[in-house]
């Protein structure tokens, strides 16, 4: 029986290269989806690296090239480097089946929630824009789709099963309740974005109220804005300059003045409220006393009654000068 070849003994190929799908647009497995038209590659172009496991600090064990977008795909070649032993152990696993797939790294620069770009399933915003900075090859992609493609012909292959199987499982399901489910899902996650937009408003406001550059009349009218067209009031506010603390303290002199002439109106029209109970319970008390008997026991009663109850005063003093007049008395207004 003949004894089987150790691996690193077998006969290389003159390539060692796999084709692959880097990514598509559908949706991945963080809810999310990333339109691949919108991928930047020109700075990867100019270091094509292909890692393993996204382990960026460690050498790279091959190269991407022939990378393009067609169809709704971004298509790419990777190179093993034939002179490392790990990526020739790893070109084997891809050779052998035994790994598949691969997974990019990109940072976002521009996003959107517009209703229209929604997939059912879909809980985050679409990465319309975006800057490719890396490419592994991986055990689990992040996208079931990110997968070797043995030649051109062949169906791509997911960790999920193939694109044949998936829509037999679609076909096989009821039109209506797929509709229903999937109009629930967009409800829930229309809810969320509009939940979302909301906090983030809230938040740039309470952020820019911290430096002093909105002030308390605008605030909702600010929030408002921002929920329908975020960026825009997010700039206008970053251009706004800081006041400086002549600016901060002035205002604020001039809110403890006005709350201060305030509480002491307050306190002015209290203090004359209780005058005017304790004069209209007094005068209550002594409804049976003459202009003269206020006069001769209650004098500061009298003047309160003057400045209080002019009427019921003068009524009295009338009746007084009335009744002096017809027992001749003379009064000492009278010569």
């Amino acid at each position: 029986m003949a004894k089987s070849k150790k691996l690193d003994e077998r006969e290389l190929p003159e390539k060692l290269e796999f084709d692959f799908i880097i990514c598509d647009n559908t949706l991945n497995r963080q809810y999310w989806r990333l339109l691949v038209e919108g991928i930047d590659l020109s700075g990867f172009l100019k270091n094509p690296v292909c890692c393993h496991q996204h382990n960026t600090w460690s050498v790279p064990v091959g190269k991407w090239k022939n990378l393009r977008v067609e169809k709704g795909e971004l298509l790419g070649t990777v190179e093993f480097d034939r002179n490392d032993e790990d990526a020739v152990k790893l070109y084997w696993k891809y050779a052998d089946g035994f790994m598949r797939a691969c997974s990019i790294n990109i940072k976002p620069l521009e996003e959107s929630e517009e209703l229209n770009m929604l997939v059912p399933g879909q809980r985050y915003a679409t990465v319309t824009k975006s800057e490719l900075l890396e490419i592994s090859l991986v055990t689990i992609p992040g996208q079931k789709n990110a997968v070797k493609l043995s030649n051109n012909n062949e169906l791509k292959f997911t960790l999920d099963g193939s694109e044949y199987q998936l829509k037999e499982i679609k076909l096989n399901q009821n039109s209506k309740t797929m509709e229903k489910d999937e109009k629930n899902q967009v409800d829930e996650l229309t809810k969320q974005l509009s939940i979302e937009r909301e906090r983030n408003a809230s938040n740039l406001i309470k952020l820019h109220q911290k430096r002093g550059v909105v002030a308390a009349g605008e605030v909702e009218h600010l929030k408002k804005f921002a929920i329908a067209d975020f960026e825009s009031v997010e700039k206008m506010l970053d251009a706004r300059p800081e006041p400086t603390p002549k600016e901060i303290e002035e205002p604020k002199k001039a809110e403890e003045t006005e709350k201060k002439d305030q509480e002491a109106k307050e306190l002015s029209a209290k203090l004359e409220e209780v005058v005017k109970g304790v004069s209209v319970k007094l005068s209550g008390e002594k409804t049976d006393w003459d202009y003269y008997k206020w006069f001769k026991n209650d004098p500061d009663g009298l003047k309160l009654m003057a400045k209080n109850e002019p009427d019921r005063f003068k009524k009295l003093e009338a009746d007084f000068a009335k009744e002096s007049k017809s027992l001749n008395l003379k009064t000492g207004d009278e010569e």
